[in-house]
């Protein structure tokens, strides 16, 4: 029962505490993946999903500048929709840095807890 009790604690305060330091780690980088904001940025001011990438064709004064404001209005849309899922991100890739570094600082205290909870009880602490 003994060995028990410090296989346990040498487990949770180094091969534990690690690995979920490590999986902390990979769900930022999964979110950094999933919005991946460098490649938002790098096409900002790209038309959104190429539409009007290609002109109609036509020659006339009228069609070209029809093809003009249609490419504008397209680049306009796209930055407004890659603006806001950079700022998206960030906030959620924020989000997940505080709640991971609170779970981290938490981690060691977390054996602990009932013992606490059990002391609260009879010393008659209502929360």
């Amino acid at each position: 029962m003994n060995m028990l009790v410090v296989g346990f604690f040498q487990w949770w305060y180094l091969r534990g505490w690690t690995n979920f330091i490590h999986k902390m780690m990979g769900v930022l980088q999964n979110l950094a993946d999933s919005f991946s904001i460098s490649l938002l940025a790098k096409t900002l001011f790209a038309p959104y999903k190429q539409i009007s990438a290609y002109g109609s064709g036509e020659i006339s004064f009228q069609a070209q500048i029809s093809d003009f404001f249609d490419k504008l209005l397209s680049r306009v849309i796209g930055f407004i929709l890659r603006i806001s899922l950079i700022l998206i991100g960030i906030f959620v890739m924020l989000l997940d840095i505080i709640f991971s570094c609170v779970a981290i600082l938490l981690w060691p205290l977390l054996p602990f807890l009932p013992i606490v909870c059990v002391v609260l009880t009879i010393v008659g602490v209502i929360i």
